[in-house]
């Protein structure tokens, strides 16, 4: 959508998903002007920003709530106008890391500047021709400018020691949009995730037009439940078969972030010690999501430790015989990784299950 909303032909996106993510990033480009025909799952962008911005507007505010990668990607776009906007960002997002994107914003003659929640932005920046980004912290500045000026300027990700498959995924996307009107938005292997994993150590299940993409990293655990023998492709989607594994894994998870609560909850009930390598930036994402999941782990008495950026995780095929009642933070990943372990064990309740709506509305509905 950010790619689109800077075309100056019509574009259309289908199979958009439901998730806050996006709805909240659809609102936020009719406030700066865009004329947008959202139907059903398709999304039709009929004009383009900076052109559509009005002349001598007051300054525009705009609510992101929680999402990185919405309110990142957004602020990059509005770099490219001349308007003033203040985003207002949710209490958790406020506090991760916006320190290199206000300092290249007003290094290169924008205006930027974080107020408790509102980030003011008024544009236009003027890049270099070539502008090197710090993604020690997150690759999300580099991948935000990276979409919206890559006719200008191209953009060198340093300490890239995370995610390079998002942004080498991103680099795909600007290519494809060079030719393309139209766009078919793939299955998430994110949120699959979730359902792959309760189903690989529970139920045989079939996942209709689900396959290997490269180009998300969370589609590792596919490779992941390949090794293990658990998954079969077929031509129309992915079989997943349980089987008793009892194998030690060992996993580089730096790029794949996302797909850590996920994981913590697999590895639990495979018998064998796995590590997870990589883990310390989880702490940066919508909750500390190291911690979380070590709280969770405690709650459902899973062996587990953490040294330097590993965690260890003791697993074996031992089901916790009580409830289990967690109040988490509103944070998706950690409330949907927390119900796949009341689903597994005994039940409980988790809250807030409106978190999940962040990036999947339909997750209880399915899980059920």
């Amino acid at each position: 959508m950010i790619i689109a909303a800077q075309k100056s032909e019509s574009v259309v996106i289908d199979n958009l998903p439901k998730a806050t993510d996006v709805t909240i990033l659809i609102n936020a480009l009719k406030e700066i002007g865009l004329n947008l025909e959202v139907m059903n799952d398709r999304i039709v962008f009929n004009n383009s920003f900076p052109q559509c911005e009005v002349s001598q507007v007051p300054t525009k505010v705009i609510e992101v709530g929680e999402g990185g990668t919405t309110a990142r990607f957004l602020a990059s776009l509005l770099l490219r106008g001349k308007n003033s906007y203040i985003l207002k960002l949710g209490s958790r997002l406020k506090e991760r890391p916006w320190d290199e994107f206000i300092s290249f914003a007003n290094q290169y003659g924008a205006s930027c500047s974080l107020t408790d929640d509102e980030l003011f932005i008024q544009g236009p920046v003027h890049l270099p021709s070539e502008l090197e980004v710090d993604c020690t912290r997150t690759t999300q500045y580099a991948t935000g400018l990276a979409l919206c000026f890559y006719e200008s300027t191209k953009i060198i990700p340093v300490n890239l020691v995370a995610s390079q498959s998002y942004w080498e995924m991103s680099l795909r996307l600007i290519e494809d949009f060079k030719n393309l009107k139209k766009y078919t938005t793939p299955i998430d292997w994110s949120s699959a995730s979730y359902s792959l994993a309760f189903a690989a150590l529970n139920q045989e299940t079939f996942f209709p037009h689900l396959q290997m993409d490269p180009f998300q990293a969370d589609a590792k655990f596919y490779t992941l439940l390949d090794s293990l023998g658990m998954l079969t492709q077929e031509k129309d989607g992915v079989k997943i078969h349980p089987k008793k594994v009892h194998q030690n894994i060992k996993m580089d998870v730096t790029d794949c972030l996302d797909l850590v609560p996920t994981l913590v909850y697999f590895l639990s009930y495979i018998d064998g010690t796995h590590e997870l390598i990589g883990v310390d930036n989880l702490v940066y994402k919508e909750s500390d999501r190291l911690g979380e999941s070590l709280r969770i782990l405690e709650a459902f008495k899973v062996k587990h430790s953490v040294v330097g950026n590993t965690l260890s995780i003791k697993g074996e095929d031992v089901r916790c015989a009580s409830k289990v009642d967690l109040v988490l933070p509103d944070d998706h990943r950690m409330v949907m990784s927390a119900s796949l372990f009341m689903r597994h064990n005994s039940g409980g309740t988790v809250s807030p299950k409106e978190a999940v709506n962040k990036s999947y509305p339909e997750f209880f509905e399915l899980f059920n």
